[in-house]
């Protein structure tokens, strides 16, 4: 016999309450930081009870790994989508392509870079896990593209791991850090002046051919 559920809102679900707990916890952990954010805050703006976060996650560490891990799956998942009907393209094209769509998933998810930039300077086993499973990656992908791009240059293309590198983390900061910036430079707040204002300053020079 089917046992009827009584009046009241529908109960979450396991993985209901897991996506609750993760998505009130990357919005604290992307605005205030690991140090500052309590289990207990994330417990109320998730609306569960505390003690469930360590029996999900095992705890604050666990938790911050949890979606460290899941944003790094959700940004490949992105770029990979967005680059399979790139692959007939030459690599300069392929480069550029990878390097919006970069771009455009920060704009729509603005917690994933002030996520990437919040703990990257501590010296500590989050950095480390920061590096290990979001940045190294990251970095490997558009290293790669970056290589083929060069090699349709006619010469030689210097500090290419070094301009990888700055293109990756000057994009999370300037979208990190978009309201800020609307205070000293005109039109950052409309979308598409700042999306154009990105392609020109951080892709359009990422692949100059020097």
């Amino acid at each position: 016999m089917t046992k009827r559920r009584g009046p009241g809102r529908p109960r979450k679900s396991d993985t209901d309450t897991s996506a609750a707990i993760a998505d009130a916890a990357r919005r604290r952990f992307a605005t205030r930081g690991y140090e500052a954010t309590s289990l207990r805050e994330i417990a109320s703006d998730a609306n569960i009870d505390v003690a469930l976060i360590a029996y999900r996650f095992g705890g604050k560490a666990g938790l911050w790994k949890s979606i460290v891990s899941q944003s790094a799956k959700d940004l490949h998942a992105a770029l990979h989508q967005a680059m399979t009907d790139t692959q007939a393209k030459p690599a300069r094209e392929r480069l550029r392509h990878a390097m919006r769509a970069f771009i455009d998933y920060q704009l729509a998810h603005p917690d994933m870079p002030r996520l990437l930039l919040r703990d990257i300077t501590i010296d500590s086993d989050r950095n480390d896990w920061l590096l290990d499973e979001l940045s190294l990656p990251l970095h490997r992908y558009f290293f790669d593209l970056a290589q083929a791009a060069a090699a349709e240059c006619e010469g030689d293309v210097h500090h290419l791991q070094f301009r990888v590198a700055n293109f990756i983390y000057a994009a999370a900061s300037t979208v990190a850090r978009r309201e800020r910036l609307a205070k000293l430079v005109d039109n950052v707040a409309d979308d598409r002046a700042f999306e154009a204002a990105l392609e020109d300053t951080l892709i359009d020079r990422g692949l100059r051919c020097d």
